[in-house]
């Protein structure tokens, strides 16, 4: 089945609007204080732990994170 032009234009900008609502995405995330974005991060890899093969994981971020509590940047 071919593609029309219009098909690859409507496409095309499609990627454009996703590519810039992820720009927007992460200038609101880097904008967040860190301790905020720490504390985000250990959410979501607790919440999403469980549903990965820890055994094929090489790099358990759990150290990142001690580090942090350590140096003062980030209280659970």
């Amino acid at each position: 089945m071919a593609v029309s032009d219009r098909d690859r234009e409507y496409m095309r900008r499609l990627g454009e609007l996703k590519a810039e609502s992820h720009r927007e995405a992460q200038e609101r995330h880097l904008a967040l204080p860190i301790e905020e974005r720490l504390r985000r991060s250990w959410e979501l890899y607790l919440r999403f732990r469980s549903t990965v093969d820890q055994s094929a994981r090489e790099d358990d971020p759990s150290p990142f994170y001690d580090r942090a509590r350590a140096l003062g940047l980030y209280r659970p």
